[in-house]
C-alpha cells in the first residue's frame, strides 16, 4: 500500500513539473527583443510594397497577484516603400519619436494559466499605441488543454472568437514544448470588423470560403521551456497573411503579410515597483476601433485648428480652380470634408458667415460640410434650414444628401427627425418628399447596426402614416409608406397593415397604388424577418376577392424573402386553381424565371421554382403578353464569383392592352454579396382617359338616364368605380427609393394651360421667358463625394487593415448664352407661339467633368499609412461655342462653329497603382512608387541561348544587344508597339481621323503597362499603368478656314437651299426658277447624272458577260459514281441544276462550272477568297478565256453527268427596279432535272408552296442519296429525319408570292427563250446555298446573251419593264424633302464639304425614297447612293452604294413575301458583292462569334455552303403564337422552329397584289395597324353561336321576345348599349337595340328586310350615309347585305348587323370597362361567365340568362322574371336532410304564365335543416349572400303562356 502512495505522489510531481501552461514569476523580471512589421503588396518578387516594422524590447515584470508590468523600451520605426526584397527598411525618425511618446508609458495586464485579460495603461494614452501593446500581448495567449495534443477550440484573440488548432509537441527529455497554433479568420464566432459605406450591401455568412474575396489566416509557434510551476515561452514567431482576390482568381491576389517575433533575452530576478500613475481599464485583448475614423486612407492631413485650416484649404481649391479642375482638386476637396468631421457647428458657423456672400466659396463649403456626415454638420444644417438660410435650390441638393451621409447613431437620430419635422420642409412639397425618403433610410442604418430599433426613431414615419390615414391624403399615404419601406424596420408591420383590406376595413377605401405600396413596403422588413412578412402576404396572395395587381406584387415579396420549398408548393397549387389569368401567368413566369438563375443567393429558390413549375400546366408558358410577366436576363459566371440578373416585372390589368405597372430591377452578385443595384418603375392608372376625347357631355345625354335605369332591373348590377388617373415612376439604388413622382390628371391639365395660356398668368414661365431674353452667363460647379466604402479588420500587429474604395466627382459648367426671337415676344404671348417663331442662338458652353477614383489596401492610422493604392481619373471636358438659328415655320436649322485653333484633350482616362507610405511626422512628404517598375529589364523574346565557351568578343557583343532593350521614349505612332520588359508589358496605339476639309483632326492614344507578363490575370493586368485619350487637333489645310456651318433644310425650300452652293453668293437671291432648272442643276451639283446614264448596250454586256461570269459560280449536284446515276443528294444541303446546251453555251459564251457539292459539318470552306479570286482574274474581258472557261465548263458537265438525260434549270434574272440588282428570293428555287427525278416532279403538285430537299418516291435514289449524305456529316436529328421520312425545316425552299403573282416573261424568239423551250426541266429537292449560286449564275448569263427578260408591272396593265431600262430619278419628278449641307468657309471660296439630299415619293404606286451623300468639293466625285423602294405588297427592295460615282462599293437587300414551309413566311436578303477590305474584316471577326451566340440562345446550326456573299433570314408564321426561323449566311445555317410570339398575330389567306389600290403598303405598312387591329376586341353572334370579347365560344338560344344585354359601356360614363332578342318573323333573325348619346337606334328585319329607326323614326337604309357630329362622331352606312355603325369616339370602333349576323369591336381604351353577354374584354377566359352580380355561373345558359331585361309583366312582350327558387327534394347534408334556396335568382314566368319551354341550368343552393321554419318568402332572406353549399341541375323558364295573366286596364 505504501508503495502505491509513493508511486502516486511521484506521478503528481512529475506531472506538475510538465505543466506546459505559460507563466510568469512575479519576482523575476523578463526582457524579450520583438519585432513586428507589416507589407502589402503582390506576391510576386520584384514588385514594389508598403511596410511598416516596429522594433523594440518588451519588459515583463510583477505587478501583483495575476497581474504583470510591460514596458517598452527603445522603439524603434521604419517603413517600407521599394522594390521587394531588393530595396531595405527606412528609419522614421520623427514618426517614432512621435509614437514613442505614448509606447514607452507603462502598461498593465491580466495573466492567468495563459490567458490574458484586461489591459491597463494611463488615461490619454491614445488607443493605437493601445492596439499595438495587444498585438504584442496576443502573442502571449495560449490555450493549454493537459489531456490533449491536438484540439480545436474558438479561441479569443485579438481579432475576436474564432477557430483555433492547437498541436502540441513536448520533449521532456531537453525540458522543453513546442506549440502551434493556427487561427481560421475565416472562421469566428464573433469577428472584429468594421464597414463603412456597406449598410445597403447584404453579405450572406454561409457563403462558402471560394466565393470570399478576402481569406485570412494566422499561425503561431511557440518555444517553451518547463519551469517549477510551469512553462516559460523564450521564443513565440508569428506569421499572419489576408489575401484580396478583386476577380476571384487563385493567383491574381494581393497580399498583406505580418510577421511577429517575440524572443527571450535575459531573465533577471529583481522585481520592480509598479508606477505611481493611475491606469484606466481599455478592455480585453480584443481590437478596439476608434470612436470616430477621422483620417481617410489615401491623404493624411493634420486636423489641429480645424477652422484655419478649412479656410486655407477653401481659398486654395477657388484659387487653383478657376477656369479648369487642377490635378489636385479632389484631394483637397476630401481634405475639406476631412476638416469638416472634425469642425464644431461654431466653426462651422463662423467659416459659413465669412464666406456666405461669395457664391463660389459658399457652394463648396456647403456640400463639404454636407459630405463631412457628422452630428454636428447635420446641426449645422438643420439650424440653417429652419432659418432660412440656404435657398431653395441649396435645400433640395443639402438635406437628402446629408442625410445620407451621416452616420447613423444615437446622436444623430434625434437631429434628423427635428429637420425632417421642421415647419420649412413642410411647406416644400418636393423637399419634404425627400426628406422623408432619406430619413428612413437613415433609420435603416441605424438599425442595421444595433440588435433593436428604437420606437422614438420611427416615430416621424408613424405619426405621418396615421396622420394621412385618417385624412384620406393619398399623396402623404404613398409617402410615408415608401419612406417606412426605405425604413425596413418589422415594429412597422402593424402600421403598414392599416392600409391592406385583408387586415383592415378601413382600408377598403383606399386606391390600388396604395395597398400596392403597403405591399412593397414590406420588401425591406422581410430580409430581417422574413416568417412573419411571408404569413401575411401568403394570406394577400391566396385572396382572390383582392385586386390582381396586389396579389402579384405580393407574389414578388415573397420570393424576395427566399420562401422554403413548402412555400412555393403551396404558391403553385393556389395557382392550380387560380382564376385569374393575370396572377397565374405572373405566378408561372416568375417561378421559371427564379429557376433558371444560378446565384449562390437563390439555390434554394431556384430548386424549389424548378420542383414547382413541374406541378402547373404548360399552357401558362403559352400565354401571350397580353397577361403578366416576369422576364429575367443576365448570368452568374462561378469563375469569378460574379454576376448580375436583371427582372422586369409586367403587371397588366384588366382595364388595359398594356402593361399597367413596369419595374425593371438589377440585383449585383459579388464575392458572396448581394445587393439591388438599380431599380425602376413605372405605373399607369387611366391614362387612357386622359389621351382620349374628354369634353363630351355623356351624363347629358338622355340614353344615360336610360341606361341607368335598366341597369337597376339586373340583379345586382353597379357600373364601375371611377378612375383617378395617374402616372407615377419611382427609382431605387441599393433598394432604397430615393425619388418618385405622381402625374395626375390635374397636373396635366395645368402644364397644358402654361402651355397654351398667356405667360403673364404664370409666374415661372414668365420669369424663365424673361432670363433667356436677356441671355444666360456664369458658371456652375458641384463637387460630388459619390462614395466611401471601408472594410477594416485587425492585424495581429495590432495595426488596422483597410480594404476601401473612394469615388469624388467634381462638376463644372461654364456657359453664356444670348437668345433673339423673331418677332420679338409681346407680353401676353403664349409658349405655344415659340413654334412659329424664328430664333436666333449665340452660344459659348464649356461642360466638363472630372473623377478621381482610389481603392487601396494596407495600414491606415492617425499616425501613419502604408498601403497600395490604385488611383484612377477621368476628365472629360467639351467646349463648344456655336451660332444656330431654328425656324421652325420654314423648317430649316443652321449650325456654325469655327473651326479648331489649338490642341484639345476632349477626355482622358489613366489608372496607375502605387505602394505608398505617408506619416504624420513628414505630413508633405509622400513616399510614393509605382507597383511595377518601370526601369529597362532584359527582353526574354530577344535573347538568344549562350555557351560557356563564349569568348569575350562574344560577351561585348552580348552587351551592345543589351543597349536595344532600352524601351524608346513614349510617343504615339500610327503603328502598334509591343514589348516586354522586367517592368511589365507595354502597348501603345495611335489612332487618327483627319478631316482635312474642316480643318480638323481627331485622335485616340492608348499606353498600358501592365504585369500579365508575370501572370495572365485580370488583377495583373489591372496592376501597371493604363491610360487613354482622345483629342481634338487643328489639321493642315491649303486654305484657312474661316467657319463651319451645317444647314439643315426640309419641305420646300430644299431644292433652293442647294442651287445656292453653286456659288457663294449671298443667301437672299431669288429662288423662283423653274422646276426643270433647278432640278438640271441639282443632278449636276450632286454628280447623279452620270449615276442615270445607260451605257452602250453592247459595252456594258461585254463587261457583264467578264466580270459577272467569273465571279458567279455554278455549283451542281452530280452523282459522285455510275452507281448513283440519277442524282446527288445530301440531308444538310439542297442539290442545285443547270441548264447546259454545247452548242449555245459556245457560241453565246456562257460561262458556268460544274461542281460537285457535298455540306461538311466539321470542315467549312471560305468562299469568299476563290470567288475574290476568279473576278480578279476575269478583270481584262477577254473573251478568249470566258469561251475556254465555258468549254471546259461544258466537258467537265458532261463528264460528270455519266448517262443522264439533259437538264436545264429555270434561269431567272432578278428584277432591276428602282435600280436594285438583288434578286427575288423566289427565285433562288432552281430545280434540277434527269431521267429518273422526272417521276418524283409528279408528286409536287401545281401551286405547291414548297419543295423538298430529298425525293421521297426514289428508293434507289434515297439510298444513294443516303449513302452520300452519311459522310456529309449532317446533325442527329436530321438523319433521325432522314429515315423518319420528315425533312429538317432548313431543306425546304421560300416560296416568293411575288413571283407567283407576277411570273417573269421572256420576249418571243430571244435566244435565251429557244434554248430553255428546247429543254425539258422538272422541280426536284435542290440546295438552297447551290441555288442561289446557280441563280446569280443563270443571271449572269441570261444578260450575256441579251435576254430580255420583262416583269409585269401589278399597276399598269400590259406594261413590261425590262432589266436594262434606265432607273427612275425621283428628282425628275419631286422636289427634295430633305437637304443636309455641312460645309466650311475657305478664305480661296473653294467648296468643302459635304451635302446630303433625301427625295421621297411615299404615295405613289410604288413608295419610294432615294438619299444622296456627295463631296461638293469641286475635284470630288465621291458619292453615296441609297435608293428604297416598295415593288408592291409582297416585295421591297433597297440598295447602298459607294464610291467613285457610287461605282466602288454595294450593298442591297431585299424583303419578300411568301410562303415556306406551307407557312406564311417573309424573308429578308442581303448581299454585298462590293465592299471594302476593312468591312469585310471586321464582318468576318463578328462572324467567329455566330456559333457560339447561337448555341447559347438554344438555336440549331449546321455547316452549309450558302453563297459566300449573301445572307438570308427566313421568317415563318407557322401559328398566330409560333414561328420557325432559318438564317442562311457563308458556310452555315442556322435555324430553329416554334418560337414563340410575345403578341398574337393575323393568318390568313395572302391578297393578291394586283386586287390592292395606289398606294400599295399592305404589308410593309398596314402590318402594324393589322396587329393592333388584331388585337382588339370582337363579338359577334350569329343564330345562336355566340363569341365573347375573349374569344370564348357558346351556344344560347335566347327566349322569346327578351331583350339581351349583349354589350354595354359599364364604366361610370355609361356610353353606349346593345341590346338584342329575337326578331317576330323568325327565331333566327334578330333584332338590335342601341343606345348611345342622344341616339336610340334599333334595326331589325321585316318582311324579309332590313329596317332602321333612329329617335322612333324610320330610316331608309337604300345609299344610307348617317352621320351626327353634335359631339361625338356618329356614322351609319350600308355594308355588304347590312349596316355599319363607328362611334369611335363612344368606344365603339365598328359594328355590322345584318339581320342574322351581328359583329361589335371597341377600342382598346373599352378593355375592362364593358359588360354583357359579349364579356368584360379583360382576357379572363376562366372568369368569362360573370353574372351582373360578379358571381361566375355555373354554364353558359346562366350567365347569359342572367343579362335578360325583365319587364312590367303586363307592359312588356318579356314574361320572364327572376326569383329564388327551392330545391324540390330533400338532401342530407352534413348528416340531416336539408332544403335548400337557390344563391343566385332562375328565370321563371311571371305569375299568371305557365312555362312551355324550358332548358338545364346549373345553380348553386344555400341549405337549411328541414325542420327550420325559414321559408322562401319574398325579402325574407337574402340567398345570394349566403354561402353555397351544393350545387344541382333545375329547368330555367324561356317560354311562357299567358293565357291566365291578369293586367288591369
Amino acid at each position: 500500500m505504501r508503495g502505491i502512495i509513493l508511486a502516486l505522489v511521484f506521478t503528481l510531481v512529475g506531472g506538475e513539473k510538465y505543466n506546459p501552461e505559460p507563466l510568469f514569476s512575479s519576482s523575476k523580471t523578463y526582457l524579450y527583443n520583438y519585432e513586428g512589421l507589416t507589407l502589402n503588396g503582390l506576391q510576386e518578387p520584384g514588385l514594389a510594397r508598403a511596410g511598416l516594422r516596429l522594433s523594440c524590447k518588451v519588459e515583463l515584470s510583477g505587478w501583483s497577484q495575476g497581474a504583470y508590468l510591460l514596458k517598452i523600451r527603445s522603439p524603434q520605426l521604419e517603413e517600407y516603400n521599394g522594390i521587394w526584397p531588393r530595396d531595405p527598411f527606412i528609419r522614421a525618425s520623427k514618426l517614432t519619436q512621435l509614437v514613442a511618446s505614448c509606447l514607452i508609458q507603462p502598461f498593465k495586464f491580466e495573466y492567468s494559466h495563459g490567458r490574458v485579460g484586461n489591459i491597463y495603461a494611463p488615461e490619454n494614452t491614445p488607443i493605437t499605441c493601445v492596439n499595438l501593446v495587444r498585438g504584442m500581448l496576443n502573442l502571449l495567449q495560449i490555450t493549454v488543454k493537459k489531456s490533449q495534443n491536438v484540439y480545436d477550440l474558438q479561441e479569443a484573440g485579438i481579432g475576436g472568437v474564432c477557430l483555433t488548432r492547437y498541436v502540441i509537441q513536448e520533449d521532456r527529455k531537453n525540458n522543453r514544448v513546442s506549440i502551434t497554433r493556427t487561427k481560421d479568420l475565416n472562421n469566428c464566432q464573433d469577428e472584429v470588423v468594421k464597414d463603412i459605406g456597406m449598410a445597403f450591401i447584404r453579405h450572406y455568412p454561409d457563403c462558402p470560403l471560394k466565393e470570399r474575396m478576402v481569406k485570412g489566416t494566422a499561425a503561431f509557434t511557440y518555444k517553451l521551456k518547463y519551469e517549477d510551476a510551469g512553462a516559460l515561452i523564450t521564443e513565440a514567431v508569428s506569421q499572419q497573411v489576408y489575401q484580396i482576390s478583386p476577380f476571384n482568381e487563385p493567383a491574381g491576389v494581393a497580399v498583406m503579410e505580418a510577421r511577429q517575433e517575440l524572443t527571450l533575452v535575459e531573465v533577471k530576478n529583481e522585481h520592480v515597483s509598479p508606477p505611481g500613475m493611475q491606469l484606466q481599464n481599455h478592455g480585453s485583448l480584443r481590437y478596439h476601433f476608434p470612436p470616430a475614423l477621422i483620417q481617410m486612407p489615401i491623404q493624411l492631413v493634420k486636423t489641429e485648428n480645424p477652422e484655419r485650416r478649412i479656410v486655407e484649404t477653401l481659398q486654395q481649391l477657388i484659387q487653383n480652380n478657376q477656369q479648369e479642375f487642377h490635378g489636385d482638386a479632389p484631394y483637397k476637396y476630401l481634405e475639406l470634408v476631412q476638416l469638416c468631421r472634425v469642425a464644431s457647428p461654431n466653426n462651422f458657423e463662423s467659416v459659413f458667415k465669412q464666406f456666405s456672400d461669395k457664391p463660389r466659396h459658399r457652394h463648396w463649403l456647403l456640400s463639404a460640410i454636407t459630405m463631412a456626415g457628422t452630428v454636428d454638420s447635420l446641426k449645422f444644417i438643420s439650424l440653417g434650414i429652419r432659418n432660412d438660410v440656404f435657398n431653395y435650390f441649396e435645400a433640395l441638393l443639402i438635406v437628402p444628401f446629408a442625410l445620407l451621409s451621416t452616420k447613423a447613431d444615437g446622436q444623430t437620430i434625434p437631429v434628423a427627425a427635428d429637420l425632417v419635422t421642421s415647419s420649412r420642409l413642410q411647406r416644400n412639397p418636393v423637399l419634404r418628399k425627400l426628406a422623408y425618403l432619406t430619413y428612413g433610410s437613415l433609420i435603416n442604418k441605424y438599425c442595421s447596426e444595433s440588435s433593436s430599433c428604437p420606437v422614438e426613431a420611427l416615430q416621424p414615419l408613424h405619426e405621418l402614416a396615421a396622420e394621412a390615414a385618417s385624412k384620406g391624403h393619398e399623396d402623404d399615404m404613398g409617402l410615408a409608406l415608401k419612406a417606412i419601406g426605405n425604413a425596413g424596420e418589422p415594429a412597422s408591420i402593424k402600421r403598414i397593415l392599416k392600409f391592406l383590406t385583408l387586415f383592415s376595413s378601413g382600408a377598403s377605401d383606399f386606391p390600388v397604388h396604395i395597398q400596392v405600396d403597403a405591399v412593397m413596403a414590406l420588401r425591406q422588413i422581410g430580409l430581417k424577418d422574413s416568417r412573419k412578412v411571408q404569413d401575411i402576404l401568403l394570406q394577400i396572395f391566396v385572396d382572390h376577392s383582392l385586386p390582381p395587381e396586389v396579389r402579384m406584387m405580393a407574389c414578388v415579396v415573397i420570393f424576395e424573402t427566399r420562401p422554403a420549398l413548402p412555400l412555393v408548393v403551396t404558391m403553385a397549387n393556389v395557382i392550380l386553381k387560380e382564376t385569374n389569368m393575370q396572377v397565374a401567368s405572373f405566378v408561372y413566369s416568375h417561378m421559371k424565371a427564379l429557376s433558371r438563375i444560378r446565384f449562390p443567393r437563390f439555390y434554394n429558390v431556384s430548386a424549389a421554382c424548378n420542383i414547382a413549375i413541374k406541378l402547373l400546366s404548360p399552357r401558362l408558358d403559352r400565354l401571350s403578353y397580353r397577361y403578366s410577366k416576369v422576364i429575367r436576363l443576365g448570368g452568374y459566371y462561378s469563375g469569378y464569383q460574379a454576376g448580375a440578373v436583371g427582372k422586369i416585372f409586367l403587371m397588366n390589368g384588366p382595364k388595359t392592352m398594356f402593361p399597367s405597372a413596369l419595374i425593371s430591377s438589377v440585383i449585383v452578385n459579388y464575392a458572396g454579396a448581394v445587393a439591388g443595384l438599380l431599380e425602376v418603375g413605372v405605373r399607369a392608372e387611366g391614362l387612357t382617359d386622359i389621351i382620349r376625347k374628354q369634353n363630351i357631355p355623356f351624363a347629358e345625354y338622355s340614353t344615360y338616364r336610360k341606361i341607368k335605369e335598366l341597369g337597376k332591373t339586373l340583379l345586382g348590377w353597379k357600373e364601375l368605380p371611377s378612375e383617378n388617373p395617374v402616372l407615377s415612376a419611382y427609382f431605387k439604388l441599393f433598394g432604397q427609393e430615393l425619388a418618385f413622382v405622381d402625374i395626375n390628371k390635374d397636373f396635366i391639365q395645368q402644364a397644358v394651360k402654361i402651355v397654351t395660356e398667356s405667360a403673364d398668368r404664370h409666374t415661372l414661365v414668365k420669369k424663365v421667358t424673361h432670363q433667356i431674353q436677356n441671355g444666360i452667363a456664369g458658371q456652375w460647379t458641384q463637387p460630388l463625394f459619390t462614395g466611401e466604402f471601408r472594410h477594416i479588420v485587425p492585424t495581429i500587429v495590432g495595426l488596422p487593415l483597410e480594404y476601401s474604395l473612394y469615388s469624388i466627382a467634381l462638376a463644372r459648367a461654364t456657359a453664356s448664352v444670348n437668345v433673339k426671337l423673331s418677332p420679338p415676344l409681346s407680353g401676353d404671348f403664349k409658349p405655344s407661339e415659340l413654334f412659329d417663331s424664328s430664333l436666333q442662338l449665340r452660344a459659348d458652353l464649356s461642360p466638363s467633368i472630372y473623377s478621381q477614383t482610389v481603392a487601396m489596401m494596407g495600414i491606415n492610422t492617425e499616425y501613419f499609412q502604408s498601403s497600395i493604392e490604385i488611383h484612377a481619373k477621368l476628365r472629360v471636358q467639351v467646349p463648344l461655342k456655336f451660332d444656330a438659328k431654328i425656324d421652325m415655320k420654314e423648317k430649316s436649322f443652321k449650325f456654325g462653329t469655327t473651326p479648331i485653333s489649338e490642341e484639345t484633350e476632349i477626355a482622358m482616362g489613366r489608372h496607375k497603382a502605387f505602394a505608398v507610405s505617408r506619416n504624420i511626422g513628414e505630413p508633405s512628404t509622400v513616399k510614393k512608387i509605382p507597383v511595377l517598375p518601370e526601369g529597362p529589364g532584359s527582353n526574354i523574346l530577344k535573347e538568344h541561348f549562350k555557351s560557356s565557351e563564349r569568348t569575350s568578343r562574344e560577351g561585348a557583343l552580348r552587351q551592345k544587344g543589351a543597349s536595344d532593350l532600352v524601351p524608346k521614349k513614349y510617343s504615339y505612332g500610327p503603328e502598334e508597339e509591343l514589348h516586354h520588359s522586367a517592368g511589365g508589358k507595354t502597348y501603345t496605339q495611335a489612332i487618327c481621323v483627319k478631316l482635312p476639309r474642316f480643318g480638323s483632326q481627331a485622335c485616340f492614344y492608348r499606353r498600358a503597362r501592365d504585369a500579365s507578363v508575370l501572370k495572365n490575370t485580370y488583377f495583373h493586368r489591372l496592376i501597371g499603368e493604363h491610360e487613354a485619350k482622345i483629342v481634338l487637333k487643328p489639321a493642315r489645310t491649303d486654305s484657312a478656314i474661316d467657319k463651319i456651318q451645317l444647314e439643315i433644310q426640309a419641305g420646300s425650300r430644299a431644292a433652293s437651299k442647294i442651287i445656292r452652293l453653286v456659288t457663294l453668293e449671298s443667301e437672299e437671291e431669288d429662288d423662283s426658277s423653274p422646276d426643270d432648272e433647278v432640278q438640271t442643276k441639282l443632278k449636276k451639283i450632286l454628280g447623279i447624272e452620270n449615276v442615270f446614264k445607260v451605257a452602250n448596250r453592247t459595252q456594258r454586256h461585254k463587261k457583264q458577260s467578264v466580270k459577272k461570269g467569273k465571279m458567279q459560280i455554278t455549283e451542281l449536284r452530280v452523282a459522285p459514281s455510275a452507281k448513283y446515276p440519277t442524282r446527288s443528294s445530301s440531308s444538310s444541303s439542297d442539290t442545285s441544276s443547270s441548264s447546259s446546251s454545247s452548242s449555245s453555251s459556245s457560241s453565246a459564251g456562257i460561262t458556268r462550272k460544274n461542281r460537285d457539292q457535298k455540306d461538311k459539318t466539321l470542315q467549312p470552306r471560305n468562299r469568299d477568297e476563290s470567288s475574290s479570286s476568279s473576278s480578279k482574274s476575269s478583270s481584262s474581258g477577254d473573251s478568249s478565256k470566258s469561251s475556254k472557261s465555258s468549254s471546259s465548263s461544258s466537258k467537265s458537265s458532261s463528264s460528270s453527268s455519266g448517262d443522264s438525260s439533259d437538264s436545264s434549270s429555270n434561269s431567272r434574272s432578278s428584277s432591276s427596279d428602282s435600280g436594285s440588282s438583288s434578286s427575288d428570293s423566289g427565285s433562288s428555287d432552281s430545280t434540277s432535272s434527269s431521267s429518273s427525278s422526272s417521276r418524283s416532279s409528279k408528286a409536287a403538285q401545281p401551286g405547291s408552296r414548297h419543295q423538298l430537299v430529298r425525293d421521297q418516291n426514289s428508293s434507289s435514289s434515297s439510298s444513294g442519296s443516303s449513302s452520300s449524305s452519311s459522310s456529309s456529316s449532317s446533325s442527329s436529328d436530321s438523319e433521325y429525319s432522314k429515315r423518319q421520312g420528315t425533312p429538317e425545316i432548313y431543306q425546304y425552299h421560300f416560296k416568293s408570292a411575288h413571283r407567283q403573282e407576277f411570273p417573269k416573261k421572256k420576249v418571243p424568239g430571244s435566244s435565251s427563250a429557244r434554248s430553255s423551250s428546247s429543254s425539258s426541266s422538272s422541280s426536284s429537292s435542290s440546295s438552297s446555298s447551290s441555288s442561289s449560286s446557280s441563280e446569280d449564275t443563270n443571271r449572269a448569263s441570261s444578260q450575256h446573251l441579251g435576254t430580255l427578260v420583262m416583269e409585269q408591272d401589278p399597276t399598269v396593265p400590259g406594261a413590261v419593264q425590262t432589266q436594262n431600262k434606265k432607273p427612275k430619278f425621283l428628282g425628275d419628278s419631286k422636289s427634295p424633302a430633305l437637304a443636309v449641307i455641312l460645309r466650311s468657309f475657305q478664305n480661296d471660296k473653294m467648296l468643302a464639304g459635304f451635302q446630303l439630299v433625301l427625295y421621297t415619293d411615299l404615295y405613289s404606286t410604288r413608295p419610294r425614297i432615294q438619299a444622296f451623300v456627295s463631296n461638293i468639293t469641286d475635284s470630288s466625285r465621291w458619292k453615296v447612293c441609297a435608293d428604297a423602294s416598295i415593288i408592291n405588297a409582297h416585295k421591297a427592295v433597297s440598295y447602298l452604294k459607294w464610291g467613285q460615282d457610287c461605282q466602288d462599293y454595294r450593298l442591297s437587300s431585299e424583303i419578300v413575301t411568301g410562303w415556306f414551309s406551307d407557312h406564311p413566311a417573309v424573308q429578308a436578303k442581303l448581299e454585298w458583292p462590293r465592299v471594302p477590305s476593312r468591312v469585310k474584316s471586321v464582318a468576318r471577326w463578328l462572324y467567329t462569334f455566330i456559333p457560339g451566340a447561337a448555341y447559347i440562345l438554344g438555336y440549331s446550326g449546321i455547316e452549309h455552303k450558302n453563297p459566300s456573299q449573301q445572307a438570308k433570314l427566313i421568317v415563318a408564321l407557322t401559328s398566330s403564337r409560333t414561328f420557325d426561323v432559318v438564317t442562311k449566311i457563308p458556310d452555315m445555317t442556322i435555324y430553329s422552329r416554334a418560337l414563340r410570339l410575345p403578341l398574337s398575330l393575323p393568318v390568313g389567306p395572302s391578297i393578291p397584289a394586283s386586287e390592292t389600290q395606289s398606294p400599295v403598303w399592305n404589308f410593309f405598312s398596314e402590318a402594324p395597324s393589322a396587329v393592333l387591329e388584331h388585337l382588339k376586341a370582337r363579338c359577334s353572334v350569329s343564330v345562336d353561336n355566340i363569341t365573347s370579347f375573349n374569344d370564348v365560344q357558346f351556344n344560347y338560344s335566347m327566349p322569346t321576345n327578351c331583350y339581351h344585354i349583349l354589350v354595354q359601356d359599364c364604366s361610370p360614363e355609361l356610353k353606349f348599349l346593345v341590346m338584342m332578342k329575337n326578331a317576330e318573323e323568325s327565331a333566327d333573325l334578330k333584332a338590335i337595340n342601341v343606345k348611345l348619346g342622344s341616339h336610340e337606334i334599333d334595326m331589325y328585319p321585316a318582311n324579309g328586310l332590313l329596317n332602321l329607326m333612329i329617335n322612333g323614326v324610320e330610316t331608309p337604309v337604300q345609299n344610307l350615309t348617317y352621320t351626327s357630329d353634335l359631339d361625338a362622331s356618329l356614322m351609319i352606312s350600308n355594308e355588304k347585305e347590312g349596316l355599319s355603325l363607328m362611334a369611335p369616339d363612344y368606344g365603339i370602333d365598328k359594328l355590322y348587323f345584318d339581320g342574322r349576323t351581328f359583329k361589335v369591336q371597341v377600342a382598346f381604351w373599352m378593355a375592362g370597362k364593358t359588360c354583357g353577354i359579349c364579356g368584360k374584354y379583360d382576357a379572363e377566359h376562366e372568369q368569362e361567365f360573370q353574372m351582373p352580380s360578379g358571381y361566375v355561373a355555373k354554364d353558359a345558359v346562366s350567365f347569359a340568362q342572367s343579362w335578360i331585361l325583365s319587364e312590367k309583366p303586363c307592359a312588356g312582350a318579356c314574361k320572364l322574371q327572376r326569383s329564388l327558387v327551392k330545391l324540390e327534394k330533400t338532401i342530407r347534408l352534413d348528416g340531416e336532410d336539408s332544403k335548400c334556396y337557390s344563391v343566385e335568382p332562375v328565370l321563371r314566368c311571371v305569375r299568371g304564365c305557365s312555362a312551355t319551354e324550358t332548358t338545364p341550368i346549373s345553380v348553386g343552393f344555400h341549405c337549411l335543416p328541414a325542420d327550420s321554419a325559414a321559408s322562401l318568402v319574398e325579402g325574407q332572406m337574402k340567398l345570394d349572400l349566403k354561402s353555397e353549399d351544393t350545387e344541382d341541375t333545375i329547368d330555367a323558364h324561356t317560354a311562357c303562356s299567358c293565357e291566365e295573366l291578369q293586367c288591369i286596364a
